[in-house]
């Protein structure tokens, strides 16, 4: 695929849009990628297509945010600062999932993954929120990402792998499973990408991974509506 740079994407940020999630086995990566590769250009930097990413999530001691996941509630937000790979970016992002199914994403770059409790830092998340909740850090996640940025829709994919958690001395992994994310302006499933998923037999499957990550580390957290997700994961784990 040819390239596009951080500074090219800048177009197509879509902080505000429609996500639509998959997971699959990373053995069909491969003829995936080759099957839309007239259709995307993929995210290149310093030379590297594969991004590893480190993320830490904030909710409050009593996991109000991944309740409200959990029990599906609407308008609700979640909390998370973010390294972006060797391009040393990192930035604490707030993210709201609205009644009408959309995500918007609001951040601001932060000096480090710590900087989360700094003064500017709660100003920013009340600002964003509308609320200052009681935030703590719960979950470390790990991937490797590689984005695509669509040809002909204002489209990005995400394909992260090489899944990891962590929360202490604790640690849980999904050794061999994608999770792939559609963002667009608003939902089309003529994207080229979700007609390869289609061909494939793969239907959306609606994941976070603060919510998997906090039950493979906490098997006692509520989760019956997250069972089958689980299960779905659970089977493609090489």
């Amino acid at each position: 695929m040819p390239p596009i740079s951080l500074d090219e994407m800048d177009g197509v940020s879509l902080m505000n849009r429609v996500d639509t999630k998959y997971a699959f086995s990373e053995g069909a990566l491969g003829g995936l990628l080759d099957a839309v590769r007239h259709d995307y250009r993929v995210l290149e930097v310093g030379g590297a297509r594969w991004t590893p990413y480190a993320t830490l999530y904030y909710d409050s001691p009593a996991r109000d945010c991944f309740l409200q996941h959990h029990n599906g509630k609407l308008n609700r937000h979640k909390f998370r600062v973010r390294s972006y790979g060797p391009s040393g970016a990192c930035f604490l992002e707030v993210k709201l999932k609205n009644n009408k199914g959309r995500t918007d994403k609001r951040r601001i770059a932060i000096p480090g993954l710590e900087q989360a409790s700094a003064p500017e830092s709660l100003e920013f998340i009340e600002a964003a929120a509308g609320v200052r909740p009681n935030l703590a850090p719960q979950l470390w996640t790990y991937f490797s990402r590689i984005t695509l940025v669509g040809l002909a829709l204002g489209e990005r994919v995400t394909l992260d792998t090489e899944l990891t958690f962590a929360q202490g001395d604790r640690r849980a992994a999904l050794p061999g499973v994608v999770i792939a994310e559609v963002k667009q302006a608003r939902s089309d499933r003529g994207s080229s990408f979700r007609q390869g998923l289609r061909r494939m037999g793969l239907r959306p499957l609606r994941i976070s991974k603060y919510c998997v990550g906090s039950l493979l580390l906490d098997p006692a957290l509520k989760h019956n509506r997250f069972k089958p997700k689980l299960l779905a994961l659970q089977k493609l784990v090489r």
